[in-house]
Formats: C-alpha cells, sequence, structure tokens
C-alpha cells in the first residue's frame, strides 16, 4: 500500500506508484493506494485550500486503470487528530497492510508529527514492512503539485508538462457562446468545465480531444475575459484547426502544450483577427515538427465531467 493525496498523478507520484507495483509483484500481494477524500488541505483550512489539480473521481478511474485498488479515507477533524501511533495501527494495522510504500517527505498524524522514519518503527510493532522512497527531480526542479499548480497559474505550461509527464488537461463539454468567433471567420468552442484550476489568461497552442482512440486535434486557445469587447467572465475558448464540424454539447478535453502570448485588447475586430491570424500560424509552425498524439485515455472521465458542468 502506498499513501497521499495524489493531487494530479505527477511523476513523482507514478514514481511511488511504480515502486508498489513492483514490491507487490515480488511479494505476491496485491497493490492498493491509501487516498482522502476531501483534501487534507480543504478538511483542515477550506479558504485557504489550493485548487486542485484534479477531480476525485478522474483520480479514483486513473489509479483503478493503473491496476490500483484504492481505500479512500474520508478526512475530517477527527481524522485528523489521530496520533502516529494510532494511525499505524488503528488504520494500517487494521486494513492488514503487509508492506506500505512512502515518499521521504511523507508525513502522518495529528499536525504532520509523524515522519517516514516514524513509521519505520511503528510498522516493525504493528507487522507491516515500510519503504521509503525518495524524491525525484525532473529537469532539476522536483515534482510536486505545488510546484506545478504555481507553474499553471503563472501560465507556465511546459515546465508543468514536464512534472506532470503529460500536458495539463481541463476536459467537459462545449457550451453556447457570443458566436463572436463565427462572426469573425474564426469559429471557437466555448469549454465549460469543472476544473478547478486554469491556466493564467493568455493564449496557448496544445490539443484538442474529441473522443478516445481518435487523434487529436491542433488547438489555439484563449483563457481571459475578452477585453476586446468587455471584458467580461473568464472563458476557454478554443479554436480547432482544420475541424468543421458541429462541436456544441459535445465532450472536449484541451491539453496546453505551449504557451503563445498574453491576452490582449485590440482597437477593434479587424486587428484581433490579424492577430488571432498570427496565433494560427505560430501553432502550426510549433505543431509541425511534433506528432499528433492519440490519446486512449485523454478523455478519462470527461463524461461525469460533462455531467457535472452547468
Amino acid at each position: 500500500m502506498t499513501i497521499g493525496s495524489f493531487d494530479g498523478l505527477h511523476l513523482g507520484h507514478a514514481h511511488l506508484l511504480n515502486r508498489a507495483k513492483v514490491l507487490a509483484e515480488q511479494r505476491n500481494l496485491a497493490p492498493w493506494v491509501l487516498t482522502f477524500e476531501p483534501h487534507p488541505a480543504r478538511a483542515l483550512a477550506p479558504d485557504r485550500s489550493p485548487p486542485l489539480l484534479m477531480g476525485f473521481e478522474r483520480k479514483m478511474r486513473a489509479l483503478g486503470q493503473a491496476g490500483f485498488s484504492v481505500l479512500a479515507q474520508e478526512f475530517d477533524q477527527d481524522f485528523a487528530k489521530l496520533s502516529p501511533e494510532d494511525f499505524a495501527r488503528k488504520v494500517l494495522g487494521v486494513i492488514s497492510a503487509r508492506m506500505v510504500v512512502v515518499g521521504d517527505d511523507f508525513t502522518f498524524g495529528w499536525q504532520g508529527a509523524g515522519r517516514a522514519e516514524d513509521l519505520l518503527r511503528l510498522g516493525e510493532e504493528a507487522g507491516f514492512g515500510v519503504e521509503v522512497v525518495k524524491k525525484i527531480a525532473v529537469d532539476g526542479m522536483i515534482a510536486s503539485s505545488t510546484r506545478i499548480r504555481a507553474f499553471l497559474l503563472q501560465g507556465q505550461v511546459e515546465p508543468a508538462a514536464a512534472l506532470l509527464g503529460r500536458p495539463y488537461l481541463v476536459a467537459g463539454r462545449v457550451e453556447k457562446g457570443q458566436g463572436r468567433g463565427r462572426a469573425l471567420g474564426v469559429p471557437t468552442a466555448n469549454l465549460c468545465s469543472p476544473a478547478e484550476l486554469l491556466p493564467a489568461r493568455g493564449v496557448y497552442v496544445g490539443w484538442a480531444f474529441l473522443s478516445d482512440g481518435e487523434p487529436a486535434h491542433l488547438a489555439v486557445t484563449n483563457i481571459g475575459v475578452n477585453p476586446t469587447f468587455g471584458p467580461g467572465p473568464r472563458t476557454v475558448e478554443s479554436h480547432l484547426l482544420d475541424y468543421e464540424g458541429e462541436l456544441l454539447d459535445r465532450p472536449l478535453a484541451l491539453a496546453f502544450a505551449a504557451r503563445i502570448r498574453d491576452e490582449g485588447c485590440f482597437d477593434g475586430p479587424a486587428s484581433l483577427v490579424a492577430q488571432i491570424e498570427k496565433d494560427i500560424e505560430q501553432a502550426r509552425f510549433w505543431a509541425e515538427f511534433r506528432p499528433r498524439p492519440t490519446a486512449p485515455h485523454a478523455l478519462e472521465g470527461i463524461l461525469l465531467d460533462m455531467v457535472r458542468c452547468g
């Protein structure tokens, strides 16, 4: 069993999960994940809780597809107040964990009083083994959900993707917009999504997925408030290059691969269209030597996202 919130399932999480699976196979044991709902920060300090990178249902589905059974522990004030000793005996001991795999920054028990080295000692007393896995660095950066959130909130989607091991994905369904893009000759899909975290306002190039197993469509996406015509509420509007089908009410997932520019306010429709044409040209140049992905799991949980949206 490995333990954590696993928000975003980034490369650091993958490293931990892979080690747990290897140990389970070596010992002929079933691989399990112990995770928490809600996220501990949300339970203890909801007004200061960070936005999640991945919804709970999508995380559960992804862990299941990775071959793990998942135990979701309700995280409330009573659970938070367990001592490290009670966590080892009353949680890990009761569920008969044989081997527990944690990261070297793992904390547990009331106010995080327990550390990974404490779990080694408590595991000996409670009858389960413990392996502590060192954090991994990607391009000199430690993979963490906190760091990924910071990158996305700054619009730095490329280093965020490096730590995630994939571009950041936002999924939902296409809703009716103002129709300005179509009137300008550049129709856009307006994404309605329950995602808690969107990249910073700006224009991005990436991939749009409409169904599992289907090649992606190159897309230019604007996140912002449409200052040329407003400003208005924040929207996610994506132009799928070389796509002419109907998108309204269809499920859609957008993978943010690179940032093109900041959102801007233009003198009028003509100057806006001229800039959009430059954005599209830059997107085509970006994609010229990059393979078009086919993602069998790109829309993981998207139907649920679609139902929950609106």
